[in-house]
């Protein structure tokens, strides 16, 4: 998306979504998987008249790991700086987490803690929201190949979660006084299933479809809503 930073880029200049006069700012960052819900709080900042700013960069996720990608330590910094100048009302985080890729659960989660500590510094509330279930095919290759028979593209519950860190994304919220907002009811009962209603919930294993992000923006509405109660009501998009 040309709103999100190039791989070689260590800045951008952020897209801004609903009321670009709204004296009530939201700075939504992170890798993918925050511009995979871009379209629910593009949605969202229609309706509550809220200034939404979009800070992400694919493949490096907001917590610090070391990792030895110059790049991605630049983006966050890069961030962390435009937060210290706009001071905003919240930030939203969220990462991909996926595990076994050369990160612990301690490591990710120490990360995350370095990271919402310094957005708390200048953020009136900063949020966590929780990482996706991993399916164990991608949903559209899957579909394809068993057109009649969607339940033999779904994945356990269990197995689903197991795949990433949100654990260790709730341990860093409550650690430095960040909220946690869930995802995995709004995707997932005993098993989690790559179609929802008619819609296609999953674009590969592990990213919503744009779809699917805009049938969640009333859910996660709801949830920003409640875990900030100073949050303004705003009016509704005609």
């Amino acid at each position: 998306a040309t709103c999100e930073a190039a791989p070689a880029a260590d800045r951008l200049e952020p897209c801004v979504f609903g009321d670009p006069a709204s004296a009530f700012l939201v700075m939504l960052y992170g890798d993918s998987h925050a511009g995979m819900w871009l379209p629910a709080m593009t949605e969202i900042a229609a309706r509550r008249h809220w200034r939404v700013q979009f800070y992400g960069k694919p493949a490096c996720p907001a917590p610090r790991l070391l990792l030895g990608n110059a790049t991605c330590d630049r983006f966050r910094d890069f961030v962390l700086r435009e937060v210290r100048a706009e001071r905003p009302d919240l930030v939203l985080v969220t990462s991909l987490s996926r595990k076994g890729e050369l990160i612990t659960e301690a490591r990710w989660q120490a990360g995350l803690v370095e990271t919402l500590s310094a957005l708390r510094r200048s953020a009136a509330r900063v949020m966590v929201l929780g990482d996706l279930p991993v399916l164990d095919e991608s949903a559209p290759e899957c579909l394809a190949a068993h057109p009649a028979d969607v339940p033999a593209c779904a994945t356990s519950r269990a197995v689903a979660t197991e795949r990433v860190w949100n654990d260790a994304d709730r341990a860093a919220a409550k650690a430095t006084g960040s909220a946690y907002l869930p995802v995995v009811p709004w995707l997932c009962g005993a098993i989690c299933t790559p179609v929802i209603g008619n819609v296609t919930v999953y674009r590969n294993r592990f990213h919503l479809t744009a779809t699917y992000a805009r049938v969640l923006s009333a859910v996660l509405e709801d949830a920003l809503l409640t875990a900030d109660p100073a949050a303004p009501r705003g009016g509704t998009a005609g």
